[in-house]
């Protein structure tokens, strides 16, 4: 029985698409797709001052296209990181010695081209900057140098791991539900309160 010429080029075209689509499955993504790249906290570490812990860290692969185009239409644009000790306890719950909430906020004026950076800790303004350049303004929202976050008692005995994840921006879902998108935990390796230097891994 033969087939219908239609029927064959159907066929045939049916048999081309299954094989294209598995050839441009089988490619791998492009170099530097910023789609295929996630956001996420780098070289983190602590360090004891007193009773404070001085935190380091960068947030990498967060400033994509989308981002700019918000802080150059002059909305106040920025990043959230949350900051928590916890106490290594088998069968705890809470385990939580500390946490602290960093702000992080540029706004841009377009008629003096600058970027207002304004920082505040758990709600609380305590610094802000005025920067001219993209990479200056890059580094004030992403990058952080022994900066002061939380206190540890002097009488606090155990091992303690300090973790950090940042908050990009908020969403919905299924057109509805509000939601936040958030990069993984990064945390140290456990270290006592007196320990001088800890740090992360990935850091450098």
């Amino acid at each position: 029985m033969r087939v219908p010429w239609a029927g064959r080029l159907i066929c045939a075209l049916s048999l081309s698409s299954v094989l294209g689509a598995d050839i441009l499955a089988a490619q791998p993504p492009r170099e530097g797709s910023t789609r295929n790249r996630k956001a996420g906290i780098a070289a983190l570490s602590v360090v004891r001052d007193g009773a404070a812990l001085l935190v380091s860290f960068r947030l990498d692969r967060a400033l994509d296209e989308r981002t700019w185009e918000k802080i150059e239409s002059g909305l106040p644009t920025g990043f959230t990181y949350d900051i928590q000790v916890q106490r290594l306890r088998r069968r705890w719950f809470d385990k939580r010695v500390g946490a602290t909430r960093l702000q992080v906020v540029a706004m841009y004026n377009a008629l003096t081209r600058e970027y207002q950076v304004n920082f505040r800790r758990d709600g609380e303004l305590y610094a802000s900057r005025v920067v001219t350049s993209a990479d200056d303004l890059e580094q004030a929202l992403t990058v952080f140098e022994k900066l002061p976050s939380i206190e540890l008692e002097d009488d606090l005995a155990g091992r303690f791991v300090l973790r950090v994840r940042a908050e990009l921006r908020s969403r919905t879902r299924l057109g509805l539900i509000p939601d936040r998108v958030h990069t993984a935990w990064v945390q140290t390796p456990p270290f006592p309160p007196f320990r001088p230097l800890v740090r992360g891994t990935g850091a450098k």
